[in-house]
């Protein structure tokens, strides 16, 4: 638990616009679509206020929630003030950054949230794990306290499951998979040498001439059925799990960012990529080499070609290929035109060189 003056201590622009005690104390940084009682959400501009507000409406009670509004946001947009969702809340707040805050504060909650679990002690030494006696693990494998490991599960040598991890029954991690701190893996699953799930997010903000880490303790859940090639890595969620679907194929040297929720059945090829807070739906396949930029959301079962760079949204059903990447008939057509321009500029040149 941090108290309200542990967070004024962090970051001093932190203002309370509520009458509420600085010693009481917070459990969680929380998204704003992933409110939760005792937690705290950070509000940046428009586009969180409005996903605050239609999440508020879903719940019934909100009087455990604190809310930190970034200070020109809240100073410019009066609808803010007018929001009838204030007087039901804990308490709200502002801060001059929301980025710097969010930067200083997750330090807090991460260290505080992995406080007993950062020591290296094998679970089964101090007896704070659940294996199955029917799943096998080999030699100079490392398994942290609190670890569930199901029935029928294969851990090859040298794979490493930190704290508070869960294997699903008849998985199999091949050698030097590492699983960091809670991350969750469904029932039948395969997981090829080298991955590394749970790990950090990039995610940086810089301040005063320093780039200031924004620290991840989200997790990693991923759905039943799913295989995950070689040399993957899938970053945690920052404040939310990053979430893989059921059924998932994914392909060797693959990178999944923070926060990103990949559906159902989903294809993934070799070296594709995708940035922080990508949407894919149910039963898309990205071809190799595909790179997706941050915020994107890839609709139901649409279709990118290799080598494409995706900066915008891709509607349900259609097929994309390109750089940047647009409808694939129009891309073709892009491609004849250039094809036939080039075909043209070389008979110039040749008409230009046969004349001189």
């Amino acid at each position: 638990m941090i108290t309200l003056n542990e967070l004024r201590e962090a970051e001093p622009s932190f203002r309370l616009r509520s009458d509420v005690k600085a010693t009481e104390t917070v459990a969680m940084l929380c998204s704003v679509d992933g409110l939760s009682d005792g937690g705290i959400a950070l509000v940046k501009d428009r586009k969180y206020f409005d996903k605050l507000v239609s999440h508020i409406d879903c719940r019934s009670t909100i009087g455990e929630i604190g809310i930190i509004f970034q200070e020109a946001f809240y100073r410019s947009f009066p609808e803010v003030n007018q929001w009838e969702g204030l007087s039901r809340l804990r308490f709200y707040a502002t801060v001059a950054s929301v980025d710097v805050a969010l930067s200083r504060w997750s330090a807090l909650f991460y260290h505080a949230l992995n406080h007993g679990h950062i020591r290296s002690v094998d679970g089964r030494i101090s007896g704070l794990v659940l294996i199955s006696p029917s799943a096998a693990v080999a030699e100079h494998v490392f398994i942290g306290e609190d670890v569930e490991i199901d029935a029928d599960c294969r851990i090859h040598a040298g794979c490493v499951i930190l704290s508070g991890s869960r294997v699903g029954r008849g998985s199999i991690l091949y050698p030097q998979v590492v699983l960091y701190r809670n991350v969750q893996i469904g029932r039948n699953c395969i997981v090829h040498a080298n991955t590394t799930v749970g790990s950090d997010g990039f995610s940086f903000n810089f301040v005063d001439g320093h780039h200031l880490k924004v620290w991840h303790f989200g997790g990693v859940r991923i759905g039943d059925n799913v295989e995950i090639g070689a040399n993957c890595s899938i970053d945690q969620g920052t404040l939310s799990p990053t979430i893989i679907g059921a059924g998932t194929k994914i392909d060797n040297q693959v990178h999944i960012a923070h926060n990103c929720r990949v559906g159902k059945g989903v294809i993934i090829c070799g070296q594709s990529g995708l940035a922080g807070s990508v949407t894919i739906g149910d039963f898309a396949v990205i071809a190799g080499a595909v790179n997706i930029a941050p915020d994107v959301r890839v609709g139901h079962g649409a279709r990118i070609g290799g080598m494409s760079g995706v900066t915008g949204n891709i509607p349900d059903g259609t097929d994309y290929a390109g750089h940047p990447a647009r409808p694939v008939k129009q891309w073709l057509r892009s491609q004849a035109t250039l094809r036939r321009l080039a075909v043209r500029s070389n008979g110039s040149l040749e008409e230009d060189n046969s004349a001189a």
